[in-house]
């Protein structure tokens, strides 16, 4: 499996995506979600908004708007968080190429309920 390290976000002032890409990304969410729940393991898709109350001092603006599309992946044993930019998706840090969704799902699988692997 190929997987590399992956930059985390900044939590602190996530990427603005157009409606274009949060489509995209919801999407291929969706597609794991659907191959998660063949092989029984529950997961919530969810999207994210930046909301920016006031700029930031010195008057630069800082725009609102959504963010990254989320999959909560819930288990017995480990929970996680997965996210995409469509061409791979992440997860704990590592990159697992979207073009193999059963590995994906394999590897989150083994990751959230060890017992099935």
């Amino acid at each position: 499996m190929d997987t590399t390290q992956a930059q985390p976000a900044s939590p602190a002032r996530p990427s603005i995506l157009t409606e274009t890409q949060v489509i995209q990304r919801m999407r291929a969410l969706g597609e794991l979600k659907t191959a998660l729940a063949a092989e029984g393991i529950p997961a919530t898709l969810a999207r994210t908004r930046r909301l920016v109350l006031r700029g930031r001092a010195g008057g630069e603006y800082v725009p609102s708007g959504p963010t990254d599309p989320r999959l909560y992946v819930f288990a017995p044993d480990q929970s996680c968080v997965v996210t995409t930019d469509g061409s791979a998706y992440c997860i704990a840090g590592e990159r697992h190429p979207a073009s193999d969704l059963a590995a994906v799902a394999a590897s989150i699988r083994a990751r959230a309920v060890p017992a099935l692997a």
